[in-house]
């Protein structure tokens, strides 16, 4: 599906020809064509629109996420979820918004729910499109609302709290590189361009190869950090751009890096074991929640877990046994395997959910404190190659001074 702008003509009874225009969101120009001409209506101009490069940073924000949970919550106490955000849509004056909006907007005028309108929008993450499918198929969708927007708030101060830890960590590690590229163009060429006054041979050659051996050693340094760099750049912005996408690549990659994947993995679990709790809570059925899950969990491991849990369901398998398997610790096996009721299960994941954040909490420090090594192992090969070079331009000053004595 793709947006397209139509320039039409639309007959009038008079006979008068009535320059109109419209937005569309259909597979191609083709459809857009047939739709026009399928009421009477005669296109004139039909293009794509492509939203610009960092609409994604500019509009799909986290505050434009929560103003539009708490204008709905708001508006659907006096109609209903898809008429609250159909009323938003149109009273939405910021062109780059409405332009985001539109095929929510096709969705609901064709008739669609208000879960599949507001996936359109791809602006709600994988658990609070889950949270709210789950509302809407219980009937429930004005109250879980409330839900949604604590999640929200929730990722948000999580999301807040990394941000803050790795902005400092950045700017240590942006400080070094700078230190390495100082020392690259700017230190090394000015010592290579003074060289040494001495002319004692061997003063000259182990000049020039203290030099050479800090060049070498440097500029190794400089490249392999530049390219790590700018690789985490464009994995991370990759990664972020295709978040709504199922099995990408990148979060495949990402479940190879040791400290990373366990983090990931940690957070994935304590998300949908909460979401598990919650729409258990809500009275959705465990078949049924478990397909909610497994659209929601984008992170390889969890939803493979989920994935077999309910094949083992469908099995004819009990929900025990069913559900008490890897990557859940024993212990979480344990707790799953003593369960009687729905509800005892909805307790447990909600205690497994629980444990899960303190154990992605703890993954979070893990990470700091190597970021911090690896830090400290940079300024250290930084400062010491800075004062090897300064030992060689005061022993070059030294043997100069000696040699006009003599």
């Amino acid at each position: 599906m793709k947006l397209y702008h139509a320039r039409f003509a639309q007959p009038t009874i008079g006979g008068a020809i009535l320059v109109q225009e419209e937005d569309f969101y259909l597979p191609d120009e083709y459809a857009v064509r047939r739709q026009l001409r399928s009421k009477g209506l005669w296109p004139i101009q039909i293009y794509e629109q492509k939203p610009p490069l960092f609409e994604w940073m500019d509009v799909r924000s986290r505050e434009w996420q929560m103003q539009l949970l708490r204008a709905i919550r708001f508006q659907s106490a006096t109609a209903s979820a898809g008429t609250a955000l159909l009323n938003i849509i149109e009273g939405e004056e910021d062109p780059r918004r409405r332009l985001a909006f539109l095929p929510t907007r096709t969705v609901l005028k064709g008739g669609g729910s208000f879960s599949e309108a507001l996936r359109e929008l791809k602006l709600m993450d994988a658990p609070t499109m889950a949270i709210i499918m789950a509302g809407e198929r219980a009937g429930d969708l004005k109250g879980v609302i409330q839900h949604a927007i604590e999640h929200v708030e929730q990722k948000g101060t999580q999301y807040k709290t990394m941000i803050a830890a790795l902005s400092w960590l950045s700017f240590d590690i942006v400080s070094v590189i700078g230190s390495i590229w100082g020392t690259q163009f700017g230190f090394i060429p000015y010592l290579q361009h003074q060289g040494t006054k001495s002319t004692d041979p061997e003063a000259i050659a182990k000049f020039e190869r203290g030099i050479k051996m800090v060049s070498i050693l440097n500029g190794t340094m400089l490249v392999v950090s530049s390219a790590i760099i700018l690789s985490v750049i464009f994995f991370v912005f990759s990664y972020w751009r295709n978040r709504h996408r199922v099995d990408h690549y990148t979060s495949r990659m990402m479940m190879q890096v040791p400290l990373l994947s366990t983090y990931l993995r940690n957070v994935s679990l304590k998300d949908t074991c909460k979401l598990m709790a919650r729409l258990l809570n809500g009275k959705v059925p465990l078949a049924e929640a478990l397909k909610i899950i497994i659209d929601s969990s984008v992170e390889p491991s969890a939803r493979a877990y989920w994935t077999e849990c309910e094949q083992k369901i469908m099995a004819g398998i009990e929900p025990s046994r069913a559900l008490s398997r890897k990557p859940l610790s024993k212990a979480e096996r344990d707790q799953i395997v003593t369960i009687q009721s729905v509800d005892q299960l909805g307790e447990v994941y909600a205690a497994i959910a629980e444990e899960r954040g303190l154990m992605s909490k703890g993954d979070q420090r893990k990470i700091m404190k190597f970021g911090l090594y690896l830090l400290i192992v940079l300024s250290g090969i930084t400062i010491l190659t800075t004062i090897y070079l300064l030992m060689l331009q005061n022993q070059s000053f030294l043997n100069t001074l000696n040699e006009m004595r003599d």
